[in-house]
């Protein structure tokens, strides 16, 4: 069934509990809440002074449903424009930014206190509405909020496999299976850090994971078999390892001292998927070495030991190109060329050995 246009008071139209964009530290049914974070995050004062300036623009009415029971309905798209509406009709006296608020009040030319939308008979029939809207097409979500909504939209499809939903969804928001399959997953795993206690233990909120390198990472197939997953759509998380899961979000979102993660941008998340098949670049990684010093163990032994020969003739090299510039060196420094000279002495005296071993 087609939605009905129809003005309507905002008085009577009620913020969606349920928004994607919300954050999950936000209860969606405090409406304080809500209107602190539109507030305080999204630009609501700038939205604020186009509407009291212009009046309401016409050609984008809200999407809504009726409530059950009585004559309000529930704002699923539009959320951040009935904010501004109920601040500039009064009906919500914000605890953020007052002063701005009232300044926007006392010259304001427009306080619409109707407003025009378009009435859907239930939820799912915005949400895939949406789906076109806010994933592929012109006013995208973020990447978390993108997820948020393609749980929703799932929880609303029943299907007989989770691959059959997932091609259900591709279609009404113009994807791609695997890829709806890897968002839900990814969604479906950073809740699993929350509820596991995860994000508390390392101080994280779910808006502090890019989740778009969230997705990234488990793209790989050697991280989401590290993780437990099989790298399918796994989405039920059947397998999935704890201790390993917090070691990738310990590691890829975790920033030591606010600075930055152990292993970076996305870039790096091929040298992490090299080391997590080797276990001693591994433990080495979960020692503290940093992803370069355990991507050198991912190679073997043997490269490791040609690798760190041929770091150390070029820090050499490099030393001794300096000396005709340096002021100042001490009987110390000389102290430390010849441990430097012994500990070379006993490399080659170790490899010998084990090139004659190898012979006999």
């Amino acid at each position: 069934m087609a939605p009905n246009l129809k003005t309507l008071p905002v008085s009577q139209l009620n913020f969606d509990p349920d928004n994607p964009r919300l954050p999950d530290r936000i209860d969606g049914t405090d409406t304080d809440a809500v209107t602190d974070f539109f507030l305080l995050e999204c630009n609501l004062i700038e939205l604020m002074m186009s509407i009291a300036e212009q009046g309401y623009f016409h050609g984008e009415p809200l999407l809504v449903v009726e409530d059950a029971g009585d004559a309000t309905h529930t704002v699923v798209e539009g959320n951040r424009r009935l904010a501004s509406l109920k601040i500039l009709t009064q009906e919500i006296a914000p605890r953020s930014m007052e002063m701005a608020v009232a300044k926007i009040l006392a010259e304001a030319k427009e306080k619409p206190d109707h407003v025009p939308c378009l009435v859907f008979r239930a939820r799912q029939d915005v949400l895939k509405y949406l789906g076109y809207r806010h994933i592929t097409g012109i006013k995208e979500w973020d990447a978390l909020a993108k997820a948020r909504y393609l749980s929703q939209l799932r929880n609303n499809i029943q299907a007989a496999t989770h691959n059959d939903a997932h091609k259900i969804l591709a279609k009404e928001i113009g994807s791609k299976s695997n890829a709806v399959a890897k968002i839900l997953t990814g969604y479906n795993l950073l809740q699993y850090a929350h509820d596991e206690g995860i994000l508390r233990e390392l101080k994280l909120d779910a808006e502090d994971v890019p989740f778009s390198l969230l997705t990234t990472a488990i793209g790989w197939r050697e991280i989401a078999n590290f993780i437990g997953l099989d790298g399918s759509g796994d989405v039920e998380l059947a397998n999935v390892k704890k201790e390993e899961t917090r070691e990738l979000f310990l590691w890829a979102f975790y920033k030591a001292e606010g600075y930055k993660t152990r292993i970076g941008d996305s870039r790096n998340f091929s040298v992490f998927a090299r080391i997590v098949k080797f276990p001693a670049a591994l433990e080495a990684l979960r020692r503290g070495a940093t992803l370069e010093e355990a991507d050198i163990l991912a190679d073997g032994p043997l490269q490791a030991i040609r690798t760190n020969i041929l770091k150390a003739i070029t820090a050499i090299e490099h030393s001794q190109s300096s000396i005709s510039m340096a002021d100042g060196l001490k009987d110390s420094d000389l102290a430390e060329a010849n441990k430097l000279r012994k500990l070379a002495v006993a490399l080659e005296g170790s490899i010998k050995a084990n090139i004659e071993d190898e012979e006999d």
